[in-house]
């Protein structure tokens, strides 16, 4: 079998964006048709086109080994390295669509200015500056921890590929970018660089606290560095240490998360409190015990509603009740709920932020070692807080942790495998809707076909998937607090592409993304260039499929 895919053949027409600035009024698209085998690339297709088709089509190559990173193009609308593609693993309907990285102008063909970007690596210094008044001895010694943290952003081929799919740099060109910030964190944590202090306060001046952390910069980086927890979320630490972080508007919800216990304040009735009728005790926890229906229960669950849900989406939690009545999962819903920490990770306030981990662990510990230990968080920004900062901290902190975290659409698509979610039980919804992929949901390891999927169990439903990856909402990493204008314009943007492709709105189920959808919406109406395009909530929609609709 092994043999039989290794030998595989198949034809394809490889799409390419082609300009010549000389002779061309505007880029156009050429097809070429190619008949490749396993372990063809898209730099060996390319090769193939200008040796035996259109010897004038122009591309940048070297090493052909992932290393010079000059081959670095868009495959399928994401920066990819051409020799480090297989070209079977990127063929769509039967197309593959290369076109130049974006953000930097074509020189030709495929071939762009790299001087921009560049620019943004000199901007940062990049090289080791020495206090040569300091003696010998004062100087910082390289430990092994320095040379491992070193070593993380080491391999940066300055390819430019995370420059080109950078949302920032999409709507903001005085971003600088993640490449650069990754080679000014390669000299701030070097202990013989003199200058730390002040490239932490220069970052922070260049935009530092812009980045919405949604990891496509990641995604693109073809050396797989860890930009947003490792480099970013680290250098906002050291902000904060410097006393040049957060930015005021983070110091103002830091400050309401501390003394409201949430990210945002109280303006109508919480969730926890609308349903009095199931208050009850729960070995010493306050809480709401939900059980609707008749029989015992196929399992029972905590819900974490999340800041966002619990103070302002009440409607949301009322259809995450109702999907787990109707398929007869009861729910324990702990009353003193308070912020999953996930403001202070971001903006790099963590030393802040122990008070509320401690009493989530003692909460979730509870219920674990009393027989429900699956935690599930409706709130993507929540569930990506508590699978991979939650872990570390327990350690840090000496908690013990015995619970199991889940997303509730995870949860969902569990019960389906299970057989216990009752899909033959949901009606028509008649809607033409985009998901939205939240990057927390990413961040969680979750991958978007859990809620496609689950989208088209519902009868009705015609789901169109997004035309071009990796489009942010703004909503997250601090930056709709601290920079709205720059959230704004990608929440905006968001929906533009989106009303392109003729869909009623964008479905997500993310609470951040809604209220940047439903933020951007609204500058529009007050501009006097309304938008009509409807914002959905998933939650809501699944639970009007069960016959509970909610608002």
């Amino acid at each position: 079998m092994e043999d039989m895919k290794e030998n595989r053949e198949m034809k394809a027409i490889i799409r390419i964006l082609r300009f010549n600035p000389d002779i061309d009024e505007k880029p156009y698209y050429q097809d070429f048709e190619l008949e490749f085998g396993s372990g063809t690339t898209i730099l060996d297709c390319l090769i193939n086109i200008k040796d035996n088709q259109e010897g004038s089509l122009t591309f940048r190559r070297s090493c052909r080994s992932g290393i010079c990173g000059s081959c670095a193009v868009r495959i399928n609308h994401r920066a990819m390295l051409a020799c480090k593609t297989q070209a079977m693993d990127v063929v769509k309907n039967g197309i593959v669509l290369v076109e130049p990285l974006v953000h930097l102008r074509t020189i030709k063909d495929l071939v762009v200015d790299l001087e921009p970007f560049y620019n943004t690596i000199e901007q940062v210094h990049p090289w080791l500056i020495t206090d040569h008044t300091l003696k010998e001895k004062e100087e910082g010694a390289v430990t092994q921890a320095d040379v491992e943290l070193l070593g993380s952003v080491d391999d940066c081929i300055f390819c430019g590929a995370c420059y080109s799919d950078c949302n920032v740099i999409d709507v903001d060109r005085s971003f600088l970018g993640p490449s650069a910030i990754a080679k000014s964190f390669r000299f701030t944590v070097d202990p013989r660089d003199s200058a730390g202090d002040e490239r932490i306060r220069q970052l922070v001046e260049q935009g530092l606290y812009k980045c919405p952390v949604d990891q496509e910069c990641e995604i693109a980086c073809p050396k797989g560095l860890s930009l947003r927890r490792d480099i970013i979320e680290y250098l906002r630490c050291g902000a904060v240490s410097n006393d040049v972080g957060p930015m005021p508007a983070h110091k103002r919800l830091i400050m309401s998360v501390l003394d409201t216990g949430a990210s945002v304040p109280v303006t109508t009735t919480q969730a926890v409190d609308e349903y009095p009728e199931y208050e009850s005790d729960f070995h010493g926890i306050h809480e709401l015990y939900i059980k609707k229906f008749e029989g015992e229960p196929v399992a029972e669950v905590v819900l974490f509603f999340g800041c966002i849900i619990n103070r302002r989406q009440q409607d949301t939690a009322a259809a995450i009740i109702n999907i787990f009545q109707h398929n007869n999962v009861a729910v324990h819903i702990p009353k003193k709920q308070v912020c999953c920490g996930s403001p202070f990770m971001r903006v790099g306030m963590r030393d802040a932020m122990k008070p509320f981990v401690t009493q989530n662990f003692e909460i979730f510990n509870t219920y674990a070692s009393h027989g429900v230990p699956h935690i599930l968080t409706s709130c993507s920004g929540c569930n990506s807080t508590f699978r991979h900062d939650y872990p570390g901290l327990a350690r840090e902190y000496g908690l013990d942790f015995d619970f199991e975290i889940f997303d509730v659409g995870e949860y969902m698509t569990m019960m389906e495998a299970d057989g216990n979610l009752r899909l033959e039980d949901l009606k028509p919804v008649k809607m033409r809707a985009m998901y939205h992929y939240p990057c927390h949901i990413r961040a969680s390891e979750l991958d978007e076909s859990i809620y496609v999927d689950l989208i088209n169990k519902i009868p009705g439903m015609e789901l169109v998937q997004v035309p071009s990856s990796g489009l942010c909402c703004g909503g997250g990493g601090g930056v709709r607090a601290a920079y709205p204008e720059v959230s704004d314009r990608l929440s905006i943007r968001r929906m533009e592409v989106a009303k392109e492709e003729g869909v009623d709105g964008l479905l997500t189920n993310c609470p951040f993304c809604i209220l940047s959808f439903e933020r951007g919406l609204e500058l529009m109406r007050e501009s006097g260039e309304p938008m009509e395009f409807g914002i959905f909530d998933f939650y809501k929609v699944f639970s009007k499929a069960f016959g509970e609709e909610v608002g």
